[in-house]
């Protein structure tokens, strides 16, 4: 499926506060993670920060997993695959020492790319609890042109409410074990969840995000990808 972008170069969202030195140590050994992920079908991107690769030929769906930097700015770039002339998207990151980041390429209504990058705060779950918190990547609107937000439940309890698109939300604790999920048009009893898994499980200290994109209104556009970041 080809998509048509409205532009060929982002600059990466501002979440991520720049530092005016290359190291917020003066410790020789620093270490900082990262990690992106794409969030556009029918196309396939790599993924490079400053000279080095970090994911080849990636779908949608799918990401670079955590990647270790010396803790300082790099520049970070998405190109198509296999062709490393001009970036589709990027933009300059400061890496802090001991931090760890995720950035996420997706598609808004209008086939514009948008680029998002958050700082995952990856406190470790108290014992026979795990962790998890939403991405929504899914810009969808109704037939009266108006915003589709979110509701995800777990075992029929509401955890995440009137979640937007490039939302990110806090994690939130639950008891280890396996749950049904449902996703709900807010406000509604319209369940969204598509051919997405009902059910999921968290493992004892685990931490996950939610991440969804695609169409919420058609079932086998929206898709929901978990990704497990410890």
């Amino acid at each position: 499926m080809k998509q048509r972008f409205l532009f060929t170069c982002i600059l990466l969202v501002a979440v991520i506060i720049a530092c005016n030195k290359d190291s917020d140590s003066s410790i020789p050994e620093t270490s900082s993670n990262i990690n992106v992920f794409l969030a556009v079908p029918g196309v396939q991107y790599d993924v490079v920060v400053d000279t080095t690769t970090i994911g080849s030929s990636l779908e949608a769906g799918q990401s670079t997993g955590y990647h270790s930097f010396i803790a300082k700015r790099y520049n970070l770039f998405i190109y198509p695959a296999g062709d490393h002339t001009t970036a589709i998207a990027g933009g300059q990151i400061s890496l802090r020492n001991n931090h760890y980041y995720s950035v996420f390429l997706s598609l808004d209504h209008t086939n514009a790319l948008r680029l998002l990058a958050v700082e995952d705060k990856l406190d470790l779950p108290a014992a026979n609890t795990g962790k998890v918190r939403v991405i929504d990547l899914s810009d969808t609107y109704n037939s009266d042109a108006q915003t589709v937000n979110l509701d995800f439940y777990a075992n029929d309890t509401l955890r995440f409410q009137r979640i937007s698109y490039l939302a990110v939300t806090n994690f939130i604790q639950l008891q280890a074990g396996t749950y049904t999920r449902d996703i709900f048009y807010a406000d509604s009893s319209l369940s969204l969840l598509g051919n997405n898994l009902p059910s999921f499980t968290i493992a004892d200290r685990k931490i996950y995000s939610w991440i969804v994109y695609g169409n919420a209104q058609v079932a086998d556009s929206f898709k929901l990808v978990e990704f497990v970041h410890n």
